[in-house]
């Protein structure tokens, strides 16, 4: 379970879930200010628009597992949390011609079975977050984003300004944006 990374270069991550709302001044902003995200969509929305979460891609980010339906994982069985998992990584494998080597649990909850569910897809890390960002409001654990964190943020319809607002606060921080993929030891 991946909530931060450890390290002292003066870098988070940025990931953003779900897909339902896609603006597509959002590649283009990252794109402005040197960044990338990982993805962590729904398997459908990935499917009705491949195009707009290739644009990420071309940017060098992924686009990782998190369901097919969004379900909440503890209540769910071992195969059918197998089939949630895994589906939306092949899924998305289909729609993209690849798949990233993450998965992040909807809601963040999970359990054992959730965990080698992903393991089952040869999907190399579960990754949670430390940061979370909605309307604007940066919510942290105590203190200021710092170096490592993970951002989670949402596809919804103020993705825009509130990545504008990340990226005002990490250029007062000093930190900028990497490629969570970078950042972790190969499999």
């Amino acid at each position: 379970m991946l909530r931060r990374i450890d390290t002292t270069d003066r870098v988070v991550f940025i990931t953003i879930d779900d897909g339902y709302s896609r603006d597509p001044r959002v590649p283009d902003l990252l794109a402005e200010h040197g960044a990338t995200a990982t993805l962590f969509p729904v398997s459908g929305v990935v499917r009705a628009d491949p195009q707009f979460f290739a644009r990420f891609l071309e940017l060098g980010g992924t686009v990782n597992s998190h369901t097919v339906y969004h379900d909440h994982l503890p209540n769910l069985d071992a195969a059918t949390q197998r089939r949630e998992v895994c589906g939306a990584a092949q899924s998305i494998a289909n729609s993209l011609g690849g798949v990233g080597p993450f998965f992040r649990p909807p809601y963040g909850e999970w359990n054992s079975d959730t965990v080698a569910a992903a393991r089952s897809c040869r999907l190399r890390a579960v990754v949670l977050w430390s940061v979370s960002v909605n309307k604007g409001f940066i919510a942290t654990h105590g203190g200021p984003i710092k170096a490592g964190d993970i951002i989670l943020m949402h596809f919804r319809e103020e993705l825009y300004t509130d990545l504008q607002a990340v990226f005002a606060e990490l250029d007062r921080l000093g930190l900028s944006v990497a490629r969570l993929e970078d950042y972790l030891p190969a499999a």
